[in-house]
């Protein structure tokens, strides 16, 4: 049970890879929103709300067992985050758009601009996630005034 448990906190282990375990597991989502992100909202509700509830169950647990408030490999976090970026967008296909949505997520995420350093406040797997569900809105509503733009 350990095993799978950190296997969905660390984004099928690629919060494991060497440095910028963030970055590694937003990759994983981008790419994945890329190949497979539906056009259909419900599913996309579904697959938003499934990731959030494991995200802060798993990320709880990775965080109680290591010690640690927000364990560096726990990337679950930054998946929901590029969900969220991805919301009622269809970056299916477009490889420009599934590239800014990762880009914006995670400068937003990194640089944590108000309020999201005040999620991080939340305990355990709350804290973990919230910050990057928050950072993930922010970045689809950046997404869809640059969209604007381009």
């Amino acid at each position: 049970m350990k095993f799978l448990i950190e296997f969905i906190a660390t984004g099928f282990f690629s919060g494991k890879l060497p440095k910028m375990p963030g970055t590694w597991g937003s990759i994983l989502a981008a790419f994945l929103v890329y190949l497979f992100w539906s056009n259909n909202v419900a599913l996309q509700l579904l697959i938003i709300g499934i990731t959030f509830a494991l995200s802060v169950v798993s990320a709880d647990f990775v965080a109680k067992e290591s010690g640690n408030k927000d364990p560096d490999e726990v990337v679950i976090d930054e998946i929901l985050g590029i969900e969220l970026t991805f919301f009622l967008l269809n970056p299916h296909g477009n490889w420009k758009l599934a590239l800014a949505g990762l880009v914006l997520f995670r400068i937003i995420d990194i640089m944590k601009p108000f309020p999201i350093r005040l999620f991080e406040r939340l305990p355990g797997g709350w804290g973990i996630t919230v910050d990057d569900a928050v950072a993930g809105i922010m970045a689809n509503i950046l997404l869809r005034i640059l969209g604007g733009f381009l």
